[in-house]
């Protein structure tokens, strides 16, 4: 019933907006529309038949400058976890269920070149705010053009700069001993588009046994050849650490959410990597209807990880290269466009886990030799006729896993391969524009995920050699209205997963993964933005964005052993979520921005008799921008959770001994100056 509710209510104010609103967008048009990369390669983000949240640097810069949380929860759909001070987790529609740590599920680009590993998870905490300048979410299955990830897929770009600094020097503080500094600029010299930047951050963190030191280097250049080729390079270069203070089961996290696991600070329980990203990217229009676009990355990475119950240490090197053919013709009122290419990531892979004393490395337990190799080949069509357009995309995609075990500690040493199905994921799309403000889609797309490396070979040493790759089909209908003064993005899902993957906790510590049966999911998401004043003289501006997602998703059909968990809520996945935020200006040089969150409760177990609690968030942000002659000094000072609400940021899902609780920091002060030579 309240489904059938929703569904009525949605296209209620679907049809309410379609005709109260004027015919047109105007040049004038106070609310920006961007170009976005989505289905289409370069479209208006309300012309594209997907749900894509969207977030420019003006608005990441209404949060704090050297933690991106709060900025990705504001939108529809999104939820940015966070363990430790940069360990990070992303769940799009609920994703995280199968992620103990980092990022998976979802596909990540940085600059067009794949940043992702091939074994599907993602290191977003090698990135500063500088590096995520612009954030682009596309939102559910895209396994069509993107491959692997059920997710969706997350489009990071910060070159070139729309506002052409040629100097921003930075600097500030916060509360837990937090200090950054950085220094950035573009410069533009007849063909040449330069980009560099340096940033440094560290923090103590809210918990003990919880600090934080990263600093990255960027180098980037764009070489204008003529007006038909055009070519990116990149050099990223991230030396991160940062403690991990472990889960807190319910009694130690309300005696003291600020204390670590015990045993975390006497092993030395960190993250140590290194990693160098080098990339190219290559743009050629042979004529006004043929173009090409090829990505490549390098990236080489050294990983250490003490942890309470061993010690890791992994050499990565990845090779990864995406080519993509568009061929666009136009006739009276009708226009096609062909998309076509590959993507071919191969990564070779030393892994060896030693016994851990004392945080220092012990004996040798096994090393490993993996070797990765993921392809896939899409093919889209798109056909337009009048004010319809139709989408088709098709996906092949390979995959092969390669362990060679050349020292075990407990066993003889082995060899094992896994060559996963050959996954043909379709997808097909319709919209209808119905003037120059609103358009309504509706898609049917099919999508899968792979098992990631640390999910088939755990850290205790075994080899999960039944696990299967998640696969599920994602029923959509989305309306997008943009006008002068507001625009709106409503969806509405509905998607049927099979073989999920889902986490348990052993005694030990241990994160194993089992296939879940089938799921079901239903869910809508709302963003809306609406600039209420405009060109005041007292206040200049008053605005607000909203956005809401509401999620009933259940387990299907899922058996652990002798229990029965069908019927259940999915675990790790909140069924409300609100985001209320404010931006006032005033005196031209006043900036102020509000941010109210709420999450309900949060199933913690498969059998829904643990929970975490709702909390509603209260952040703000006060900028002063004082000109100068030739240059602008930008002084800003903000307050995370400023009621000092007690909760957990990144719960450990079926922990064993209770230990789900990963605490956020209480109430947090930040502040600094920023100085910019235009």
């Amino acid at each position: 019933m309240f489904k059938a509710l929703l569904l009525i209510t949605s296209f209620t104010i679907f049809n309410y907006e379609l005709f109260a609103q004027e015919e047109g967008i105007r040049n004038d048009s106070i609310l920006k529309t961007v170009t976005v990369t989505g289905f289409d390669r370069g479209e208006q983000i309300n012309r594209q038949s997907a749900p894509i949240a969207h977030l420019s640097p003006k608005e990441m810069d209404n949060y704090s400058p050297v933690n991106p949380v709060m900025a990705w929860n504001s939108l529809p759909g999104v939820n940015l976890e966070q363990r430790a001070v940069a360990s990070y987790r992303v769940s799009i529609r609920g994703s995280s269920i199968r992620s103990p740590f980092g990022v998976r599920d979802v596909k990540v680009y940085w600059n067009g070149i794949p940043f992702t590993e091939a074994n599907g998870s993602t290191a977003l905490n090698l990135l500063s705010n500088t590096q995520m300048q612009e954030v682009e979410i596309l939102k559910g299955p895209a396994g069509s053009l993107f491959g692997a990830g059920l997710g969706g897929v997350i489009q990071l770009k910060n070159f070139p700069l729309e506002t052409k600094e040629k100097l921003k020097i930075g600097i500030g503080a916060g509360s837990f001993e937090q200090f950054h500094a950085k220094i950035n600029g573009q410069l533009k010299k007849d063909k040449w588009t330069g980009f560099y930047a340096l940033d440094h951050q560290q923090a103590e963190g809210y918990r003990d046994h919880n600090a934080l030191d990263r600093q990255v280097y960027q180098l980037s250049g764009r070489y204008q050849i003529n007006d038909n080729n055009q070519l990116d390079l990149h050099v990223l270069l991230s030396d991160l650490y940062y403690e991990i203070p472990g889960g807190l089961n319910k009694e130690q996290f309300d005696e003291n959410p600020r204390q670590a696991r015990p045993g975390s600070a006497a092993q030395n329980a960190s993250i140590d990597q290194k990693t160098l990203l080098a990339g190219a990217g290559y743009t050629s229009f042979f004529t006004s209807q043929l173009s090409q676009t090829t990505h490549v990355g390098f990236t080489y990475t050294d990983f250490k990880n003490p942890f309470i119950l061993d010690y890791k240490e992994d050499i990565n090197k990845e090779l990864a290269i995406r080519n993509q053919w568009t061929y666009e013709v136009n006739w009276q009122n009708t226009a096609l466009q062909l998309d076509a290419g590959f993507e071919w990531q191969f990564a070779d892979n030393l892994a060896e886990n030693f016994g851990n004393k004392d945080g220092e490395k012990d004996t040798i337990r096994f090393s490993d030799e993996l070797r990765i190799d993921r392809k896939f080949f899409f093919l889209q069509s798109q056909l337009s006729y009048y004010q319809w357009k139709v989408t088709l995309g098709l996906s092949s995609n390979l995959l092969t896993y390669n362990v060679n075990r050349n020292i075990n500690a407990f066993a003889a040493p082995f060899e094992f391969e896994r060559q996963f199905d050959n996954e043909i994921i379709p997808r097909l799309a319709v919209q209808y524009q119905w003037n120059a403000q609103n358009m309504t889609f509706a898609s049917v797309s099919e999508g899968f995920s792979s098992p990631t490396l640390d999910e088939i070979r755990t850290n205790e040493g075994s080899i999960n050699r039944e696990l299967q790759a998640e696969r599920g089909r994602t029923l959509e209908l989305g309306h997008k209205l943009y006008s002068n003064k507001v625009q709106l993005d409503a969806t509405v899902f509905y998607s049927a997963l099979q073989e999920t993957i889902t986490t348990r906790t052993d005694s030990n510590g241990v994160v194993l993964f089992q296939n879940a049966g089938e799921t079901a999911q239903f869910g809508t998401e709302w963003g809306a933005n609406v600039v209420w004043l405009k060109g005041g003289s007292m206040i200049n501006q008053i605005s607000t964005r909203t956005s809401y997602n509401f999620y009933d998703f259940t387990f299907e059909d899922y058996r652990k052993e002798e229990e029965d968990f069908s019927g259940n809520l999915l675990t790790g996945v909140p069924q409300h979520t609100f985001n209320q935020m404010l931006n006032v200006n005033m005196l031209s040089h006043f900036s102020a921005n509000f941010h109210y969150r709420f999450v309900s409760e949060v199933p913690l177990t498969d059998d829904n008799t643990v929970e975490a609690a709702p909390y509603h968030l209260v952040n703000i942000k006060l900028n002063y921008g004082l000109p100068l002659s030739k240059s602008q000094l930008d002084f800003y000072v903000g307050v995370e959770n400023i009621a000092d609400i007690k909760y957990s940021l990144g719960n450990d899902l079926n922990a064993f001994g209770g230990r789900y609780y990963q605490p956020a920091p209480g109430r947090n002060i930040f502040g600094g100056i920023n100085w910019t030579l235009k």
